[in-house]
């Protein structure tokens, strides 16, 4: 069942971040009952999950769905995970002779890991944005998903600008997203580097393969290489929002990884 659930929430998520306007509600129905429909084959003729805990991982996936549809505020989505972070240890506490049907360590810990990596990378990204929104005092705005969420300007193509070029203009802020930023080079706009939502997944990932090596050296020479990677950008900022923006982003996504090894290891050793 868990592993029904657990890549359940994750189409959820997926969907919004896949959808360019999570609030039409049609297309992000369609594209999450393909997904789900894919996680039910990969959990019946793969996993040889029973119909009984396919219907059950199903129905909660659905209602984590509905529940999305109707709060898609950063507020609703902390509350979600916070709900189901405090499902998920009561699952995982339960013994698994007298509860086979609920307790995550009923299965087998390889496919436990897998659908919680899965969980972990991109679909987390939305809890991420959240936070960051909540801490920016947004948080009954809906959350952005990927093709909204805020971009790295682009590399300017050609000669460097003069300083007394003329600023660009602010962009224009939609309600319930965050402003895309761009460059403008000639006639055309230059494609903004989208690396952000591509950092964070790779990055917990790189964590999580490191904690399992017992590399701890190498998670902190990854940690201390960010910061300092990001220090020119923060530096420039006047007003600190730009280091807060990566401290709380950056730790929340440090969290997340460090939870997961030690949920891998807890697993394991069962």
């Amino acid at each position: 069942m868990h592993e029904v659930l657990l890549l359940g929430i994750a189409a959820s998520e997926l969907t919004v971040l896949l959808t360019s306007d999570p609030r039409r509600w049609s297309r992000r129905l369609s594209l999450f009952l393909t997904l789900l429909l894919a996680v039910i084959c990969y959990s019946s003729f793969i996993l040889g999950v029973s119909a009984v805990a396919n219907a059950i991982g199903a129905t909660l996936a659905l209602v984590w769905f509905a529940w999305d549809l109707v709060d898609p505020s950063a507020r609703g989505v902390l509350s979600r995970w916070a709900l189901a972070s405090v499902g998920f240890v009561a699952l995982l506490s339960l013994n698994p002779l007298n509860f086979p049907l609920l307790s995550l360590r009923s299965g087998r810990p390889m496919d436990l890991i897998i659908a919680v990596l899965f969980l972990v990378t991109g679909p987390v990204n939305h809890l991420i944005t959240a936070i960051l929104q909540c801490a920016r005092g947004r948080a009954s705005d809906p959350v952005p998903g990927w093709i909204n969420a805020p971009v790295l300007p682009a590399m300017p193509a050609g000669d460097t600008q003069d300083d007394d070029a003329q600023a660009p203009q602010e962009p224009e802020v939609i309600s319930g997203a965050l402003p895309v930023l761009g460059v403008q080079a000639g006639e055309g706009t230059v494609t903004a580097l989208r690396g952000g939502r591509w950092i964070g997944p790779l990055e917990r990932l790189l964590i999580i393969v490191l904690a399992g090596a017992g590399a701890e050296i190498a998670i902190a020479a990854v940690v201390a290489a960010k910061g300092v990677i990001r220090f020119p950008e923060i530096s420039q900022d006047a007003t600190g929002e730009k280091a807060e923006e990566f401290l709380i982003g950056s730790v929340s996504s440090w969290i997340l990884a460090a939870l997961v090894a030690m949920l891998i290891r807890v697993v394991s050793l069962h």
